[in-house]
């Protein structure tokens, strides 16, 4: 409502989503589209993919033909390309550059390991950068929750953001770390294309991008409009031609970041606890969400957990207790 308000008073500019857009076309009165001079795709490569068709379609039925048409994209296809031809008329093209690259001022590395130590290497390259902050791409909401939930265990302000969040606490967990109260944002690829957060200092990329222009997105979330920034990815055994794919894309060959293995070791059986704490954690989780309720269901952001009840060496519990809490115990049986 407070959109179609908006809406009313005629904006020259009106930034919107494919979906939202049709959804005020079909639905404000008064608001047409009839008078536009000026399209413009922002990330047009993914609207212009099978996932925006139809809505894109039912927009370009009602714009004018007699417009002026803009596409903007780190990464343009060259199946976009071909659209543009058909689409178009008469279409300049304007590049930067006339190869996918990143910034200069960006220090990429990356750090071979063995998948079962991911998580050892993380926790210690976030003590070793202690006091920047982090944005850490994981490969799917399982794992940004998981890790986040692990993090929190260790003492480690970080905080989950993923598909299966409710909007509200999409923009909380935004809003959360723009403000600075947390440190390390937990993050699928919804979170590779339109943030511009000033003070990131370090993109780590937790699970290496299946497709390798997804990690140009994903590193261009630090290191923007002339600042310096840091990108660690992750390559363990599995990973090897994924990354070279993505070193023939940039057309660079990345250096080793230094990790010393002995310190990393040290870490092993702290993080392991903090593991099985996550994991139970997930699943009490998972079983509350199947129980019925009020309320929209929705649990996703870890400062919301409940705690675990499981016995622990000592004679210990934990027990509907804060993260918080529980990183305080943990550190104290260690």
């Amino acid at each position: 409502m407070s959109q179609s308000l908006v809406l009313a008073k005629k904006p020259h500019i009106v930034i919107a989503t494919p979906g939202r857009l049709i959804d005020h076309m079909e639905n404000t009165k008064g608001f047409s589209l009839r008078a536009l001079k000026f399209l413009v795709m922002d990330e047009a490569d993914r609207i212009l993919n099978m996932d925006f068709e139809t809505e894109v379609d039912k927009i370009l039925k009602v714009i004018p033909r007699d417009r002026r048409t803009f596409l903007f994209s780190a990464t343009m296809t060259k199946k976009v390309q071909k659209l543009q031809r058909a689409a178009l008329k008469d279409p300049v093209k304007c590049a930067v550059s006339t190869k996918y690259s990143t910034v200069d001022k960006l220090q990429q590395y990356y750090v071979f390991i063995p998948a079962k130590y991911k998580d050892c290497y993380l926790v210690s390259i976030i003590n070793e950068l202690a006091g920047n902050s982090f944005i850490i791409f994981c490969s799917t909401c399982n794992s940004a929750q998981r890790v986040a939930l692990l993090l929190r265990n260790l003492g480690i302000t970080a905080i989950p953001l993923h598909g299966q969040m409710s909007q509200n606490k999409r923009l909380g967990a935004l809003n959360k770390f723009k403000s600075k109260s947390r440190s390390v944002l937990l993050a699928t690829d919804v979170a590779s294309r339109g943030l511009d957060i000033p003070h990131v200092d370090c993109v780590i990329n937790y699970d290496i991008p299946t497709h390798s222009k997804d990690y140009i997105h994903r590193v261009g979330r630090t290191a923007r409009a002339g600042r310096s920034g840091k990108s660690i990815t992750f390559v363990t055994q599995y990973d090897v031609e994924l990354f070279q794919r993505i070193e023939t894309l940039i057309g660079k060959k990345l250096p080793a970041f230094p990790t010393q293995e002995e310190e990393v070791m040290m870490l092993v059986e702290r993080v392991n606890e903090a593991q099985r704490f996550a994991r139970l954690e997930m699943k009490e989780k998972g079983e509350k969400r199947k129980r019925p309720r009020g309320g929209d269901g929705d649990e996703d952001d870890t400062e919301q957990s409940s705690g675990v009840r499981k016995k622990v060496r000592g004679g210990f519990f934990f027990q509907k207790t804060s993260i918080k809490e529980k990183s305080i115990q943990m550190q104290l049986l260690w």
